[in-house]
């Protein structure tokens, strides 16, 4: 927890945690070294900002952060003390800090900060194909959905803007990413069950590397994850 003076529930962080495992499994499953990558992070409330939290402990470096209510780009990665404070000291759901850039300001700016790892964490269907290219041009690698529908789409389940995303770089789709709240309703149903903090993290982290284990023995390509993660989801429904 960031503070235990605030009594964060796991409710606050459970689905902010899962995004981070998501993206910490997937180097783990597909090759690379985390600690090297730089993430910017779009929507600054619970799943957001856990998110941020749990990856810069993980050792990423947070360049950018942006909301409804403006935006911080620090292009050397904020440390972890500075995500907390940034945690912290939210309004409410929403960032706030001594230099926060006005919402059109830091949209302007925040796609071109350069960095492998994004996490759609705002409301849904923001992100535009124009916002995709721009990342990959500044070395995306993977986008992990913390947002359910986080793309521009007017379909649900793969638009024409997830399929280029999904074509192009990684895309941990929603219903892996942000399954923490749901894992943890599961794992409580189950019977002769741990109730600790720990054991309901450790599940949620287990679901989802497992999940990613099971598209990486489908498909080694850092591309079409989504597609073939879809695809395994259906086939377990018929």
């Amino acid at each position: 927890t960031p503070s235990i003076e605030r009594k964060y529930t796991l409710a606050d962080m459970i689905t902010g945690y899962g995004v981070a495992e998501s993206v910490i499994s997937y180097y783990k499953i597909w090759g690379g070294n985390i600690t090297a990558k730089r993430a910017i992070i779009q929507g600054w409330g619970n799943v957001g900002a856990a998110a941020g939290f749990y990856l810069a402990k993980a050792g990423v470096k947070i360049v950018a952060i942006i909301d409804g209510h403006g935006g911080v780009i620090n292009t050397e990665g904020y440390s972890l003390d500075q995500i907390i404070d940034l945690m912290l000291n939210r309004d409410g759901m929403s960032l706030r800090a001594e230099n926060i850039m006005s919402f059109a300001k830091a949209n302007d700016k925040i796609w071109t900060a350069g960095a492998e790892i994004f996490l759609p964490c705002a409301a849904s269907r923001l992100v535009s194909k124009e916002n995709v290219q721009t990342l990959i041009d500044n070395g995306l690698e993977i986008i992990s959905s913390g947002a359910n529908v986080p793309f521009a789409d007017k379909e649900i389940f793969f638009g024409p803007i997830l399929d280029y995303a999904d074509s192009n770089v990684s895309v941990i789709p929603d219903f892996i990413a942000n399954c923490g709240m749901a894992r943890v309703f599961a794992y409580l149903m189950g019977e002769d069950v741990e109730i600790t903090d720990k054991a309901i993290f450790e599940d949620t982290s287990n679901t989802i590397h497992e999940a990613l284990k099971k598209v990486h023995q489908v498909n080694h390509a850092k591309t079409h994850i989504t597609k073939k993660a879809l695809e395994l989801s259906i086939g377990q429904l018929v």
